[in-house]
């Protein structure tokens, strides 16, 4: 199977690495799965920046981002991504695989995804991106992004005038909920 990213959800992943690059970030991935079990990730939904211990909170988000998928054309939950705190630390964690799970259940075909910090950029050869089990192994499938010198540029350039700083996740939506946590317009 093949998991193909398309350039919002990975222009958001990176972003809310980006605003929180000294903590431990993490969020879900919305998209679709073929009759052949691909992956399709097209939209990424940041959650947290702080406390990853936050259960009914997750319970919320989880809540809210089914009943955006239900409005959307046919989004669903289709996977999870985290980005740790420590660079080198490429571990889903307790409460990444506790997601992963929470995921899985609902999604059997699901895609989880750590940041590899260690890399300095990514580029069209390395998007610096692994996927995992949901109990935290690495696994070799492929990760495709669209349009990858385009969409790195955009991530670049979307970088370069702080577009990073508009990025809202769930955390921060809590904090004042005329946040908009589903980031319609980041990526304008």
């Amino acid at each position: 199977t093949m998991v193909v990213i398309e350039r919002d959800a990975f222009v958001t992943l990176f972003l809310h690495a980006c605003k929180h690059s000294s903590k431990a970030v993490n969020g879900l991935l919305l998209g679709t799965v073929d009759a052949d079990n691909n992956v399709k990730l097209l939209k990424a939904l940041p959650l947290f920046h702080s406390s990853f211990a936050l259960s009914p909170m997750l319970e919320v988000a989880l809540m809210l981002a089914d009943e955006f998928c239900k409005k959307e054309q046919d989004l669903k939950i289709v996977g999870y991504y985290q980005a740790n705190e420590l660079r080198s630390d490429l571990e889903l964690g307790p409460f990444g695989r506790k997601i992963a799970e929470k995921i899985r259940a609902q999604c059997p075909r699901a895609v989880f995804l750590l940041l590899d910090g260690s890399k300095m950029k990514a580029s069209p050869d390395d998007i610096c991106l692994l996927a995992v089990s949901a109990e935290g192994k690495q696994l070799s499938q492929e990760l495709v992004l669209v349009d990858a010198v385009d969409t790195i540029a955009l991530l670049e350039e979307r970088i370069s005038c702080g577009a990073q700083q508009q990025l809202v996740d769930f955390d921060a939506h809590l904090d004042d909920t005329s946040k908009d946590w589903l980031n319609m317009r980041v990526l304008c």
